[in-house]
């Protein structure tokens, strides 16, 4: 499970910046539709939720009185399951300003290398008592990363479908000209 859920983190490294960088500045804060956010809201959103992840996992701590793989399961099947919209807590809502693809490509560069380093210095199997996950509880550190990989394969998979409805967009203007 270690290993899977430190792939997975690499690879949702890799396709996060492949995605943001796709896109043109302009196109980073346009919505593609009524009720989407922009790719640059998402990313927002994204930052702000794994941002604090290593202060987390650098905080308190006790030892797990159960598996410390326990909650992935419950994780996985919330936040991969496409076919639901979940409501995010208010602290981690976007704001409506304009966003700087370079500012989120060079925050998330910082906050994966923090995470990267945690992953290697940090007893994950430890659960973190500083930030109770909402409506899960407190997670063990291996939970945090699979909260990390889940949640960004959700709004990856999000800024996908925002980058094809924006060059759909784009095609249907041209066709009209």
């Amino acid at each position: 499970m270690k290993q899977k859920l430190i792939t997975g983190f690499e690879e949702t490294t890799t396709d996060l910046f492949q995605i943001l960088s796709g896109f043109t500045q302009e196109e980073f804060n346009k919505i593609p539709f009524k009720g989407s956010w922009s790719a640059g809201q998402v990313a927002e959103h994204l930052y702000k939720s794994e941002s604090n992840i290593p202060k987390v996992l650098n905080g308190n701590s006790k030892q797990t009185e159960r598996d410390p793989f326990e909650k992935t399961v419950l994780i996985e099947t919330v936040f991969l399951d496409y076919t639901k919209k979940l409501q995010s807590p208010e602290f981690i809502l976007p704001t409506a300003a304009p966003k700087s693809k370079d500012h989120f490509l060079n925050a998330f560069e910082t906050t994966r290398k923090e995470l990267r380093n945690v992953i290697t210095t940090v007893d994950l199997a430890r659960t973190f008592t500083d930030f109770p996950f909402p409506q899960m509880g407190e997670f063990t550190g291996w939970e945090w990363i699979c909260f990390a990989v889940a949640h960004s394969k959700r709004h990856i998979r999000q800024m996908k479908i925002i980058a094809e409805k924006l060059k759909g967009v784009e095609k249907a203007a041209g066709d009209a000209a």
